[in-house]
């Protein structure tokens, strides 16, 4: 294996992935961390699929936003196919989970910055289509980071939705722990849009407020089958912290029809901005008020018995006089 590829020195092989292996380099142009990921033969080896793979990632370079995984870099060198994509430090929505509620004004920041990455990626014709707890960081700083934008043809993840459409045709089982979330019309193997998206949204939004998903079952095909048939419950009789006014938003990002849903990423980000500002006001509302501190004590009355012990002694001098 060289130890440089292109302008990028690789520091250490850090996992394997759907594209292949994985290592975290240095980007000696401009002297920042990123990762690699070097794509296997089974795209690199074959013209027709290295050329579509590689103008998916040219697509999905052109994106920019701060809630995005940057993708810097698509190359195709003597010495390999590979994808330059921004270093993300931080924790995977689904560990934060961990089976359990978050916060719900929390999982509304979180909703709130997801939703406004894909309305970036959206205005350019970039769609994720495999939107998952597991492709979501969360950094120190508060950052959320949506990875692997524009490459769900390639994934594993969006393999395993592809899958899933087809084995509920013909019955055969299917892996994958992304496949709760795909949306009704990957589920059909129909054609999906931006709004399926936002379904996928819908449904990391509701595991967050609730800490389950919202579409369960003992294995994927379970999972897909209430996808299409099930109805998840409103988040707030699962949690009794989650404000019912979040209820009816997240009852149409998880409509069956897609015309039920948010009408964009940018609707829905719009929306939960309008219900975490309901609940700020709501919770300073419940603050108690500040106590004033008491007022200090006069000091007049000390100073004119001053004034009137100095005016006596003065009297009794003169007079002494």
């Amino acid at each position: 294996m060289a130890e440089t590829l292109g302008h990028y020195k690789l520091l250490e092989r850090v996992g394997a992935g759907g594209l292949g292996q994985v290592y975290r380099a240095r980007d000696t142009k401009v002297g920042r961390t990123v990762l690699i990921k070097l794509v296997g033969t089974p795209i690199a080896g074959r013209p027709d699929l290295r050329a579509d793979f590689l103008a998916d990632a040219r697509r999905a370079c052109a994106v920019s936003h701060p809630n995005i995984a940057a993708l810097f870099d698509a190359a195709d060198e003597p010495d390999g196919l590979f994808l330059a994509i921004e270093y993300v430090h931080g924790e995977p929505l689904g560990r934060a989970i961990g089976g359990r509620p978050l916060n719900p004004r929390r999982s509304l920041d979180i909703a709130i910055q997801l939703a406004d990455g894909l309305a970036e990626a959206h205005a350019l014709s970039v769609l994720h289509l495999d939107i998952c707890p597991a492709n979501i960081v969360l950094t120190s700083r508060g950052m959320t980071k949506l990875l692997d934008l524009g490459l769900s043809t390639w994934t594993n993840g969006g393999k395993a939705r592809r899958a899933a459409a087809l084995a509920l045709v013909s019955g055969a089982e299917v892996q994958g722990t992304c496949v709760p979330y795909l949306s009704p019309e990957q589920a059909r193997g129909e054609v999906a849009d931006e709004l399926s998206d936002v379904f996928s949204l819908g449904s990391v939004l509701f595991e967050m407020l609730t800490g389950r998903l919202a579409f369960p079952g003992s294995t994927p095909m379970d999972q897909a089958r209430g996808v299409l048939n099930a109805t998840p419950p409103p988040p707030s009789h699962l949690n009794g912290e989650v404000p019912v006014e979040l209820d009816e938003l997240v009852a149409r990002a998880l409509a069956k029809n897609r015309e039920a849903r948010p009408a964009s990423a940018a609707s829905l980000a719009a929306e939960l901005r309008a219900v975490a500002a309901v609940l700020d006001i709501r919770a300073s509302e419940q603050e108690p008020p500040e106590v004033a501190p008491p007022a200090p004590e006069s000091r007049w009355p000390l100073a004119v018995a001053v004034i009137a012990v100095a005016i006596v002694l003065i009297a009794w001098f003169l007079f002494r006089r």
